[in-house]
C-alpha cells in the first residue's frame, strides 16, 4: 500500500523545487559524458556492451527475470545489500570507475540538495543500482553484461539509439521477424509494465520491492525499473508503447536521469556521515528485512 502522504507524488514535478541541475563540463576523467569512443575505459565498456547485446535475447530475458522473480537468493536489509557494493566498479560505465556505492551516493547527496523535500527521491537515488548484487556469488554470479549497462526492450525492433548498436547484429532476434518488427510480440500502447528489457540490475531491483511492501509511490518504481533506458530518456523512444501513467511517471524519471549520469565524480562521499539520514528512510518506507 503507499502512504498517503506520497499521493501527489504521481501528479507533477513540485513547482518550488530546483530544476536546473548544471551538467558539468567532463567527466571524472576530465571527459565529454557517455563518450562511447574516446572514453579512457573503452575497451572494458565496448566489451562489456558487445557481450551485452549479442546475448540478451527474448528467451534469456524471460528466462532469467522469471528464475529470479523467486526471490529466493537472500533475505537482507536496504543497507546491507548496499555494503556490498563498496568494492563494485561497473564495467559499461564509460565516465567513472569509483566503487558503485560512491555513484549512488553521489546520486542521492546531488538530488537531496536540489530537492530537500523529496525524501522519498533522495531514497530512490540511493537504491537505484542496488541490484548489481547480482554480480555477487550470493545472487548467482552473473557476469557484468547480465548485470549492468544502459537497457533496452527486448521482443520488438531494436532502437535506433541503443548504444553500440552494431553488435546487435550478431544476437540471434536480429533476424527474427517474431521479434524485429516495431511492436514485435507487443500492442501499441499496452505499458511499459507489460514488456521485458534486458535483464540486469534495474529490472531484478524493481521485482525486489514490488514483493517488499515499500510505501515508496509508484514513480519510485519506475525510477527504479527504466532508469537505464536511455533510448526513452535521452531520444524518446518507445512513446508507442506508453500509456498514461508511464507518460507520468517519465518526468520524474527524466528529471532523475541528469543526476544519475552527470553527478558521477572523484570526489567521495563520507559514507559514515551520511549513513544516519539514509538509514532513516530506509526504516520509513521499508520493512527491517526483505527477500532478494
Amino acid at each position: 500500500m503507499i502512504a498517503v502522504e506520497n499521493q501527489a507524488v504521481e501528479n507533477a514535478i513540485p513547482k518550488d523545487a530546483s530544476d536546473e541541475f548544471t551538467v558539468p563540463e567532463s567527466n571524472a576523467f576530465g571527459q565529454s559524458f557517455r563518450d562511447y569512443e574516446g572514453s579512457v575505459r573503452l575497451s572494458i565498456v565496448e566489451n562489456c556492451y558487445r557481450l551485452h547485446h549479442i546475448n540478451q535475447t527474448y528467451d534469456f530475458v524471460k528466462r532469467t527475470r522469471e528464475e529470479y522473480a523467486k526471490l529466493n537468493k537472500a533475505e537482507m536489509s536496504i543497507w546491507e545489500a548496499i555494503e556490498l557494493l563498496d568494492d563494485f566498479v561497473d564495467e559499461s560505465d564509460p565516465d567513472l570507475d569509483e566503487p558503485q556505492i560512491q555513484h549512488m551516493l553521489q546520486t542521492a547527496e546531488a538530488i537531496r540538495k536540489d530537492y530537500p523535500n523529496e525524501d522519498w527521491l533522495h531514497l530512490t537515488a540511493l537504491i537505484h543500482d542496488v541490484g548489481k548484487v547480482l554480480y555477487f556469488p550470493q545472487f548467482g554470479s552473473l557476469p557484468q553484461w547480465a548485470v549492468v549497462g544502459d537497457t533496452f526492450i527486448v521482443g520488438c525492433a531494436y532502437d535506433k539509439s541503443i548504444v553500440y548498436r552494431k553488435y546487435l547484429e550478431e544476437n540471434p532476434d536480429y533476424n527474427n521477424p517474431a521479434y524485429n518488427t516495431k511492436l514485435g510480440v507487443y500492442s501499441e500502447g499496452c505499458g511499459l509494465e507489460n514488456v521485458l528489457l534486458t535483464w540486469g540490475h534495474d529490472d531484478y531491483m524493481y521485482l525486489v520491492l514490488k514483493a517488499s511492501e515499500t510505501t515508496l509511490p509508484p514513480a519510485a518504481l519506475f525510477i527504479i525499473r527504466y532508469h537505464s533506458l536511455h533510448p526513452m530518456h535521452l531520444e524518446g523512444g518507445y512513446q508507442y508503447l506508453m500509456n498514461d501513467e508511464d507518460r507520468e511517471n517519465l518526468k520524474w524519471s527524466k528529471l532523475f536521469c541528469k543526476y544519475d549520469l552527470y553527478s558521477k565524480s572523484k570526489v567521495h562521499i563520507d559514507v559514515e556521515k551520511v549513513k544516519p539520514y539514509y538509514e532513516s528512510l530506509i526504516k520509513k518506507y521499508f520493512p527491517e528485512k526483505i527477500r532478494w
